[in-house]
């Protein structure tokens, strides 16, 4: 535990100079919280003095960390999540531990909001708004998907004070793949068509090289039954263009809600496409889950558009079905033991959570927390 050369001692140092100053602590307010002088952490962080075993354990216990963390030069690595949302000062941040690495995920819109770990600082590096936050990546699990109900689970488990939480990220069925592929998340939400499609994602990141250090990019994965519901075209109260549904793709005087690249919605007018050769008119701006489709055509942005019962149903909007989707989770075989993950489906199967889900319109929960081998092998 204790450094044994002055390489170490000063690697020592840098990591209590680092732990303090993203805690905006001074050297003044730390030698008082530890009862030393100033000149005693000033020479810690010099590398010119170690710590005794009694003030290494206060130590670290005011760093919030550990006393083996603080001596270990191999600390995890701090990896950005969203390679979509590059760091900025000033954002707010929550994190998860993938791995054995560090994930770090702005909070940005619907979220921007709610409850931080940390946030980027000048440097561009994410530091803790409170000591206690740094706890919290080995108790979150990570999910990427679009399903609405992901921040039902989050509350949930919040309120219910489980050994738990969630940060859900709201990127579509490709993105969610891609970054468990990647390592950056503990599990990927999907729908439609993207089971087929584990195979092809898993070639495109090992030729990117970005599996190279992804241990879940070769595990074996199973699937978590979460929820069905319907997809369908939504429009304007009344129907005032008297839309039909995607045969009305290529009218040029109908505007449809664009969706980003690699979602299930994506590709279900991508297959509407193919059978008819006219221009589409769309929005000028992507919608990013389901629940912002819906509003953009509550607000006029568009006539009609691909979202769920559900989204449709919060708006009063005309809803046709086109496809019903089951929404599940994918992710490594070896992940269901891990603690976090098991609490998790603990919750799932409880009655109670149950109840809760069964409250949220066009949801068919009866599976929820099944546990099934998943369609493609690996990832």
């Amino acid at each position: 535990m204790r450094p044994t050369n002055a390489g170490d001692e000063a690697a020592l140092g840098r990591r209590i100079a680092e732990r303090r100053r993203r805690l905006g602590m001074s050297q003044d307010a730390l030698a008082a919280r530890l009862g030393v002088s100033r000149q005693f952490i000033g020479a810690l962080e010099a590398g010119r003095s170690l710590p005794s075993i009694r003030v290494a354990i206060r130590l670290a216990r005011v760093l919030g960390t550990t006393v083996e963390a603080l001596f270990d030069d191999d600390h995890p690595a701090v990896r950005w999540g969203d390679p979509d949302s590059p760091p900025r000062p000033g954002v707010r941040v929550r994190w998860a531990s993938v791995d054995g690495d560090v994930v770090v995920f702005p909070l940005r819109d619907r979220r921007a909001g709610t409850l931080a770990d940390g946030v980027v600082g000048p440097s561009g590096e994410p530091e803790p708004v409170q000591a206690s936050r740094m706890a919290w990546a080995e108790k979150t699990v990570a999910i990427a998907g679009c399903d609405p109900a992901l921040a039902l689970l989050r509350d949930w488990l919040a309120d219910s004070g489980a050994p738990v939480r969630v940060v859900e990220l709201p990127w579509g069925s490709g993105a969610a793949v891609r970054a468990l592929a990647d390592g950056r998340v503990h599990v990927a939400g999907v729908h439609g068509r993207h089971f087929a499609a584990l195979a092809q994602v898993r070639g495109e990141v090992e030729a990117s090289g970005a599996a190279s250090d992804s241990q879940a990019s070769c595990d074996p994965l199973v699937r978590v039954h979460f929820a069905r519901w319907e997809v369908g075209v939504a429009v304007q109260p009344g129907n005032p263009k008297g839309i039909r549904g995607l045969q009305d793709l290529a009218r040029p005087d109908v505007r449809w809600v664009r969706r980003p690249a690699e979602t299930a919605v994506a590709a279900l007018y991508d297959a509407a496409l193919s059978r008819d050769a006219g221009p589409v008119r769309w929005t000028p701006v992507a919608a990013l889950d389901h629940i912002q489709a819906a509003e953009m055509i509550a607000l006029g942005v568009a006539d009609a558009g691909l979202t769920t019962s559900f989204a449709a149903h919060l708006y009063g909007l005309p809803f046709e079905a086109v496809e019903e989707h089951r929404f599940e989770w994918v992710l490594p075989l070896r992940r269901l033991s891990e603690p976090a993950m098991s609490a998790l489906l603990d919750t799932l199967r409880t009655g109670a959570f149950r109840s809760q889900m069964e409250t949220l319109w066009g949801y068919d929960v009866t599976r929820l927390g099944d546990v099934m081998e998943a369609e493609g092998g690996s990832l």
